[in-house]
């Protein structure tokens, strides 16, 4: 694991509002091997959260004090957007409550600026993404279906609360889609478990390279996914990106030979137009599903239902 770590690709956001302080960490860095070209800096409250939300970020060092916040905040607000980049507390002065409250937040360590050290820098972050790395594994292996290699049930309720906090905070939509297969018990019955498990992970990755880098697809247990689409620009943006979910289900899918025509029902419905909380959002997205699956029934071909405004429940 330790063989993993490479000082040229790490990249490293130091947040904070004293100067001599930043260009003190910044140099620290440097000596500790950390190439400067990697080294981000952020020295207010919302330019830190803009970093992080937009820059990959392999490790994060906040000072407590960034007047007028404090690190606690950033941590909290970052933490609301969804994002889990590992953080280095850096405070003046050691203080119990500092340490106590950032670890209490998720800190990785505490570190005292008049301490800090290249040697002791450079293995405070190694040590930190060593251990992240253990913990995402341990991660995926709890959020991520195995089947399919798509984020599971648990996953996708987060990703979705996830999604509406940044739909608000930028002003825009969100738009899930639920999406039923047909023809899957078929499958199932006729050629054995085998095939529809190999059918499970054609939709899968079918869902993973039609969707965009903001998408999440997800697949909620037996022939049941998700996709929660963000960022769009406008309602025609979302439409596209529905259109492709519905492309894949026009070709076949392969296993030992035979072909297998499988089809989808799926249900839409948009953040906040149709629904101002997650629960109603997934019951409205749900209920249009099932209407799209009767009426695949009747037309024979995948079939998709957009949730009407009036639809909207109190």
């Amino acid at each position: 694991m330790e063989s993993d770590f490479n000082h040229d690709h790490i990249r490293i956001l130091v947040v904070g509002c004293e100067g001599a302080q930043v260009d003190t960490l910044v140099k620290r860095l440097t000596e500790a091997s950390f190439r400067k070209q990697n080294i981000l800096v952020a020295t207010t409250f919302d330019n830190a959260v803009s970093t992080i939300e937009k820059e990959k970020i392999h490790v994060a060092l906040i000072d407590y004090d960034l007047m007028p916040h404090t690190g606690f905040e950033l941590m909290e607000e970052v933490m609301r957007m969804g994002n889990t980049v590992p953080v280095i507390m850096t405070a003046e002065v050691k203080d119990q409550k500092i340490d106590s409250g950032a670890m209490s937040r998720g800190a990785y360590d505490y570190l005292v600026h008049a301490d800090i050290e290249p040697e002791l820098l450079e293995r405070t972050i190694r040590y930190t993404i060593i251990r992240r790395k253990l913990e995402d594994r341990l991660v995926h292996a709890a959020l991520y279906d195995e089947l399919s290699g798509l984020p599971n049930r648990r996953a996708f309720f987060d990703r979705l609360k996830q999604g509406i906090f940044r739909a608000d905070r930028h002003k825009q939509e969100v738009s899930l889609v639920y999406i039923d297969l047909n023809g899957f018990k078929a499958v199932n019955d006729t050629h054995g478990h085998q095939a529809g498990d190999e059918v499970i992970r054609e939709i899968g990755r079918r869902l993973e390279i039609c969707l965009r880098r903001t998408d999440t697809p997800a697949r909620l247990g037996g022939d049941e996914f998700a996709c929660i689409l963000e960022d769009f620009r406008d309602r025609e943006a979302a439409l596209a990106v529905i259109d492709k979910i519905m492309d894949i289900f026009t070709e076949t899918i392969t296993y030992e030979g035979v072909e297998h025509q499988i089809g989808g029902s799926l249900g839409v419905s948009f953040y906040p137009e149709s629904a101002t909380d997650a629960d109603l959002l997934i019951q409205l997205a749900d209920e249009a599903m099932y209407q799209a699956k009767v009426k695949s029934r009747r037309t024979g071909k995948p079939e998709f239902i957009i949730t009407a405004p009036e639809d909207k429940k109190a």
